[in-house]
């Protein structure tokens, strides 16, 4: 069977894009998360060793986050790149990796292609015959020699995006200082169709959910599957569903609405009640070295969810901490309508210059975003501090836009009137 064959005609927009895409994150979510649980003496017996979590051997190679770029993280890539490439040749991609640093160190190259092989032909058992993939899924492409896998990989990482067309944009491991920890980290996919998100997949192949009603942890791990897949289409709503390993049943999806805490009770309660202020919950990580979490406790003082900017928030209630920016975005979708987040960059918008190494990379939030705000059913807000909408079209990072609030509807308006005296009294003193 081609793996370029046209989906059914009655099936909705987007369907097999986020069928692939789905499929794609889980293989990746399966080859990052065995590279966690692979013993050491495994790869001290590998002909192709050190192990993949090793750091590149010329420290010049690191993510936006200073975090080190692991085998591991090339692996991903090739398998997210060559999945949606065999199946839609004409869409290009933004990544964060490119294959130069392989191409400098031949035996890590080989490494990757190993590890790459291996999970080439992942394959699952459909659901009490309800196959989240269907029986007659086209197979995912995976590269079949070193060169195309660093062509594919370059295919991310030397990709370019726009305001017009489709390209894909990913994140092979979000988090890695904490991937290595065996803590949260998430492998993200997102559509983007001149220039906004219309399909987002995010897996997090540690994280198990979490029960009665309690924030996401760093610690809370799933110990027996691969974690937890998210995904949404723009205007179809999003959907959540457990990861296995391969050779193991799928499992149905939820929709993210439906999910609920308890019975009878859903994930973000009633809908028409306006959340108070002093009820939010700050998801934030004040381990980035991108913002300033000094900001944050001044807007959680003003709410008056702290008693002070200086007031600890290490284990309080109405904070939790978290490294990877899409576990983030987990963490405010699973967390109810009380979860916010505020990125408040560490340069200021006062010139070009600043906003340049103010502007996020688009991989660290294109498709966390539309899950957002898909599982929310229009009632959950993501501007940037001058609520402004984010644009998703220009280039690799989001040049037009400065911060970040993520935040229910009834409090984005008061949120940015906070933001926006900060910034005044700034600019005056």
């Amino acid at each position: 069977m081609s793996r370029y064959r046209c989906i059914h005609s009655n099936d909705p927009l987007y369907s097999r894009e986020r069928r692939i895409a789905e499929r794609a994150v889980h293989r990746a979510s399966i080859l990052t998360k065995r590279a966690v649980t692979l013993t050491p003496s495994y790869w001290a017996s590998s002909p192709v060793s050190p192990c993949p979590l090793r750091k590149l051997s010329n420290g010049e190679i690191s993510k936006s986050d200073a975090s080190p770029v692991t085998a591991a993280d090339f692996a991903a890539q090739a398998l997210l790149i060559s999945a949606i490439h065999g199946a839609f040749p004409n869409d290009s991609f933004i990544g964060e990796e490119d294959a130069d640093s392989l191409r400098q160190d031949p035996l890590l190259a080989i490494q990757v292609f190993d590890f790459v092989r291996q999970y080439a032909n992942v394959k699952f058992y459909p659901a009490d015959g309800q196959g989240v993939y269907p029986d007659d899924e086209e197979e995912l492409y995976t590269p079949s020699s070193i060169e195309e896998m660093f062509h594919i990989i370059d295919l991310g990482g030397r990709g370019k995006g726009g305001r017009t067309g489709r390209f894909w944009a990913l994140d092979p491991i979000d988090g890695t200082a904490t991937f290595v920890k065996g803590q949260q980290y998430a492998v993200s996919l997102a559509l983007i169709e001149d220039g906004r998100e219309v399909v987002g997949v995010l897996g997090c192949p540690n994280l198990k959910l979490p029960e009665d009603g309690r924030p996401v942890e760093e610690t809370n791990i799933d110990e027996d599957g691969v974690g937890l897949l998210l995904s949404a289409v723009k205007g179809q709503g999003a959907w959540i569903r457990g990861m296995g390993w391969e050779g193991s049943k799928l499992r149905i999806p939820q929709r993210i609405q439906d999910l609920g805490r308890k019975p009878g009770q859903r994930i973000h309660g009633a809908e028409d009640t306006p959340v108070k202020l002093s009820e939010l919950h700050f998801i934030d990580s004040s381990l980035s070295t991108a913002t300033l979490s000094h900001k944050v406790r001044e807007i959680a003082t003003a709410c008056g969810v702290l008693p002070s900017p200086d007031a600890p928030t290490t284990g309080a209630a109405s904070f939790t901490e978290l490294y990877s920016s899409h576990v983030r975005y987990i963490a405010l979708i699973l967390g109810g309508r009380n979860a916010i987040q505020v990125r408040f960059p560490r340069h200021s918008n006062t010139s070009p210059a600043n906003r340049k190494k103010a502007s996020m990379c688009i991989w660290d939030h294109a498709g966390a975003q539309l899950i957002y705000t898909e599982s929310r059913g229009g009632k959950g807000k993501v501007t940037d501090l001058y609520g402004k909408e984010i644009d998703f079209g220009t280039g690799r990072r989001l040049s037009e836009n400065w911060g970040i609030l993520t935040c229910d509807e009834s409090v984005h308006s008061k949120i940015l009137e906070m933001v926006g005296g900060m910034l005044e009294s700034e600019v005056s003193s």
